[in-house]
């Protein structure tokens, strides 16, 4: 019986670890906060604000504003990243775009930007369909495995969408952080 109880024990403890590791993979979203501070009251700086989403995230691809609310200091838009692998030669399916949402929320003298929700779609209009990767996590791997490539081909691929993405966006922000300082000196 005793021999039973460790055998069963022994089978079912892998099982049991297995879950739990698996349970670790899942990743928070990716997001990029800056906060800037400028000595500027909370109207006057969202005006500037919205003057340095217009040069920065509004030249973006699509980049536009969904909402703009003065006296909450609220700015909130849309933008993408075009992407195409430079590790996979001549996959259309690799082609797509990473779009991502902005929050801008000013108060008086400070400005908080925050980039989230960077999702990848890929290339629609390919024979074999895109290669989406859904929304990007924290973590190394996408949120559910990508169908028609390996698990290996999908985690670099992966890396490279996350890569493309970060460099563009804290671009953006570190522009969006000159341009809001260079207002404030007008």
């Amino acid at each position: 019986m005793f021999q039973r109880s460790l055998i069963v024990l022994g089978l079912a403890l892998p099982a049991a670890m297995a879950g739990q590791v698996a349970g670790l993979g899942d990743s928070p979203p990716l997001t990029y906060t800056r906060t800037v501070t400028v000595p500027l009251n909370a109207l006057l700086l969202h005006d500037k604000a919205l003057d340095a989403w217009t040069w920065t995230f509004g030249k973006e691809p699509s980049g536009k504003t969904l909402r703009t609310d003065r006296d909450q200091g609220v700015i909130e838009g849309l933008a993408r990243v075009n992407f195409r692998s430079e590790k996979l030669a001549l996959r259309e399916e690799t082609m797509g775009v990473i779009q991502y949402r902005v929050v801008v929320i000013t108060r008086a003298g400070e400005c908080r930007v925050t980039v989230s929700e960077l999702t990848h779609t890929g290339n629609r209009g390919t024979a074999r369909g895109g290669i989406h990767l859904g929304l990007l996590l924290r973590g190394d791997r996408p949120a559910k495995n990508v169908k028609g490539i390996g698990a290996n081909t999908g985690r670099r691929i992966y890396a490279e969408v996350k890569a493309v993405a970060e460099a563009r966006v804290l671009g953006l922000l570190q522009a969006f952080d000159a341009r809001l300082r260079a207002n404030a000196e007008q």
